[in-house]
């Protein structure tokens, strides 16, 4: 990603468990995106219905985010306003999942998932895997 930095590893799991703490609240809310603009082996749509994942899954999944798996964040090209996104990668059905989220609302509680969806690159820079307690 051309406009990818690395957060610290403090701002990370920062970012990590406010995530959590959002998502185990039951008023919380996931807004999952679909992307048409991808060939639809790399879309959402497509790795949700092949993984067997409904939102809650995913929210679920979203909760068990480790330090070990961040690769980068990124702005948000369509809104430069708001906040940036946290990229993850993640191995299911041993193929690599690309993740990106970010808060959307700290006061109404909304988790914008980005991506979920098949890798169409493998990523292979994990700045903080070994580099955490777990």
């Amino acid at each position: 990603m051309a406009e990818g930095y690395q957060a610290t590893k403090g701002n990370v799991e920062t970012f990590l468990k406010e995530v959590r703490n959002i998502l185990k609240i039951p008023e919380s809310r996931l807004d999952i995106m679909p992307r048409e603009d991808k060939p639809i082996e790399y879309s959402t749509e497509y790795c949700l219905r092949d993984l067997g994942f409904e939102t809650e899954d995913v929210k679920e999944e979203l909760k068990k985010l480790k330090l070990s798996e961040y690769v980068e964040c990124c702005p948000d090209k369509r809104n430069r306003n708001s906040r940036d996104y946290y990229v993850f990668s993640k191995i299911y059905n041993q193929k690599q999942v690309y993740i990106k989220i970010k808060i959307k609302s700290y006061d109404s509680k909304v988790i914008l998932c980005m991506s979920f969806h098949y890798a169409q690159y493998e990523t292979t820079r994990f700045p903080y895997r070994g580099k955490e307690v777990e």
